[in-house]
């Protein structure tokens, strides 16, 4: 065709929206100067990525899947569109340097032999990623991988075989296999074999693919001369049932197309055995990877629990297992559930398994309950220096095991330090870009990791000069300001940096323990292993303000009871009568609730909560939980066109941030910070002081 493109890149996308957002920036900078087309399958996304890359890349050519097809079938519905005399495949959570696709391209013309060919794969963390060139996994190689001998003999041609570890990783060689996640292909040669072979739903398709180039009688090659990173498994998760299942299923469906019919019936029941033992291991692996804290933790906490019975009970009635077991350990039991409720609400897991705050805090609320337990019920009174001793060993070790990983697995140097609970980061970029960059991330008070300074690309200083924005270094020297500064992150600005450099630094620094990540110059996320981080204020502004999480809405809920309650019970006598002799003049008043909803609640003559009934009457609305003691404003129904922001994501209350700060509140955007304060920073001390705040002001009349 004599328009033809020379490259036509194919990318599947299942739920990563702005994995892809990345991918395709990397692409248009790699293909600016090389004739291309670039097809995007969504694989029926739920994350609104079809509309998103639509409003973003009106250039690429979206297919749109009303159903998830699998990668195999998907790629091929885009493969019977292509143009291009190259096929480039290619996963959405991937970034290419500019010059990958033309160190390919110069490497097909001088090998004309070679069918396909990958380039090298890096690591999130910048450490090379070992599946990018493999060989086909026949019986006897697949058996030395499940057995584990290419880990423990990593250099052996025999076991290794194959990852290919006892290759060079600089050297350009053929190879049987390349990874999915970035091959690229000559057209020609796909016309000849064949697109892929859809029985494979997802996984050993590009095995599949690649052994039928070879039988083809073509060549794949590694070449290292350029580099892509690869976030593996964004869009397949690999800690769930349902990737066992793919995952070995895929292995089952190669060995049978390939190699069942050349096996004995015994040992093609001795491989489906391996195939379905390797599963089991890999789910109670990745289960236990996964819930590992929490199972030790509640090891710590029982085993804290153990020892201070022994050690109490050893100078008075003596020790024995039975009667722990049919007496004493009832606390343990006791323990361990209070522990585990606590520590869920307090999302220790899973969201943060290794905050040493979170699991100190956790600790504390435990055995505090479990303190009031034993004062409370005279059948536990003996365990109460049992409560003691426990509560200062359990939090220790907890808190211990934390910053031994974080110090040693990780590479955290500074697990010890000052920082033990922040992430000392760096920003890497120049010019206005990297300002935005350090200004955006410096907006975000509620993130984890302190920011140091900035590391330039260049000799333009000034603008982080008169922005008083430290400057630590120069992007050359990058290896030696992480170890001076202790530095524990890394963020890059693509609005400044090529990816080339990004990728090279990376590469180059051989520190797996630190992590990087990547800002795209639209500055809305960071791109980083297994994670994006908005840098914008208002989306998952229900997830992650807290007000939405669960500890924090119960402790609220019991702060409004027990409050409520106390002030209902103790005014009863008095606005109890009064109440009934007034019924008359009961209304019931429809007032904003949450989400703009409506809501009833009683009030005598009008709404007026400064009047002494009618603050009883709310009270009571607060036990029936329609009304909390700190919210937003009561307003009528009728009122709702006067207020703009009335969609509040907590109920009304009876006083609030808002309330006691009317007279500084000039302006709708003045409302609106009060709110969102509030829904960021609300707590048990929060709602205390505010309530504090709101007797000292009272003023009924």
């Amino acid at each position: 065709m004599k328009n033809a493109p020379t490259i036509s890149v194919v990318i599947v996308n299942y739920n990563v929206k702005e994995y892809l957002e990345q991918a395709l920036q990397s692409l248009q900078r790699a293909l600016k100067r090389i004739s291309h087309e670039i097809l995007v399958v969504d694989n029926a996304s739920v994350d609104d990525s079809v509309a998103h890359i639509r409003a973003r890349f009106p250039e690429v050519q979206l297919i749109e899947s009303k159903v998830n097809l699998g990668f195999g079938k998907a790629n091929n519905v885009a493969l019977r569109r292509v143009q291009g005399e190259y096929v480039v495949l290619i996963n959405p959570d991937t970034v290419v340097q500019e010059d990958t696709f033309e160190k390919l391209l110069d490497f097909f013309h001088d090998h004309p032999d070679a069918g396909a060919a990958t380039c090298k794969i890096l690591n999130p963390d910048g450490s090379f990623a070992v599946d990018c060139r493999h060989s086909i996994p026949t019986p006897s190689i697949a058996l030395w991988k499940v057995l584990g001998l290419n880990r423990i003999f990593p250099k052996s041609k025999r076991f290794a075989q194959y990852n290919l570890t006892y290759l060079d990783t600089e050297k350009t060689y053929p190879v049987p296999a390349i990874s999915g996640s970035f091959m690229m292909v000559k057209k020609t040669v796909l016309d000849q074999i064949g697109h892929f072979d859809e029985r494979f739903f997802m996984y050993c398709e590009d095995i599949d693919l690649c052994h039928r180039i070879n039988l083809g009688g073509h060549k794949i090659y590694y070449v290292p001369t350029s580099q892509i990173i690869h976030y593996k498994g964004e869009s397949t998760k690999k800690n769930n049932v349902d990737y066992v299942i793919t995952f070995n299923k895929a292995l089952y469906q190669f060995f049978d197309k390939y190699y069942a019919d050349k096996t004995w019936s015994l040992f093609r029941w001795i491989i489906v055995l391996g195939i379905v033992a390797r599963g089991v291991f890999i789910y109670i692996r990745n289960f236990l990877h996964e819930h590992f804290p929490l199972v030790l933790d509640t090891l710590i906490l029982n085993s804290a629990i153990l020892l201070s019975f022994m050690v109490r009970l050893e100078f008075k009635d003596g020790f024995t297992w039975y009667g722990f077991f049919h007496r004493d350990g009832i606390i343990n039991l006791i323990s361990m559930v209070i522990f585990w409720i606590i520590a869920y609400y307090l999302e220790v897991y899973p969201h943060h398994r290794f905050s040493i705050q979170g699991i100190i805090k956790a600790n504390l609320l435990t055995f505090t309950l479990l303190a009031s337990l034993t004062f409370f019920l005279k059948q536990f009174a003996f365990s109460r220096m049992v409560v003691l001793m426990a509560a200062i060993v359990s939090p220790l070790l907890m808190s211990l095991w934390r910053m031994v990983l974080k110090r040693y697995y990780r590479g955290d140097k500074s697990a010890w330090g000052k920082d033990l609970y922040s992430k000392p980061t760096i920003i890497v970029g120049a010019g206005k870009g990297g300002l935005a960059l350090y200004q955006k991330i410096r907006e975000m008070k509620d993130m984890s990791y302190e920011l140091l300074g900035v590391v330039t690309i260049n000799d333009e200083e000034a603008d982080f000069a008169e922005a008083h924005i430290p400057v630590l270094g120069r992007l050359e020297n990058l290896d030696k300001l992480v170890a001076i500064h202790n530095v524990r992150q890394v963020i890059f600005s693509s609005a400044m940096l090529s990816y080339q450099q990004i990728l090279k630094t990376m590469s180059g620094m051989g520190m797996t323990g630190l992590e990087y990540k990547i800002a795209p110059s639209n500055l809305e996320v960071m791109i980083g292993k297994s994670s994006i981080e908005r840098l914008n204020d208002y989306p998952l502004l229900d997830i992650e303000y807290a007000i939405g999480k669960p500890f924090n809405r119960f402790t609220k809920r019991m702060l409004d009871i027990l409050l409520a309650l106390v002030g209902f019970v103790l005014l009863a006598p008095v606005l109890g009568p009064l109440t009934l002799w007034r019924r008359r003049r009961r209304r019931r008043i429809d007032i904003l609730g949450r989400m703009q909803s409506v809501i009833t609640i009683a009030q005598m003559d009008a709404l007026n909560p400064r009047r002494p009934v009618n603050l009883w009457l709310l009270l009571g609305e607060v036990l029936r939980g329609k009304l909390s003691l700190v919210g937003f404003p009561i307003l009528p129904k009728d009122d709702a066109g006067h207020h703009p922001h009335n969609d509040y994501w907590y109920r009304p209350g009876i006083t609030g941030l808002v309330q006691i700060n009317r007279s500084k509140i000039l302006t709708p955007d003045d409302l609106e910070k009060y709110h969102i304060f509030y829904l960021k920073n609300q707590s048990l001390m929060l709602d205390l002081e505010i309530i504090l705040k709101s007797v000292t002001k009272l003023d009924i009349s």
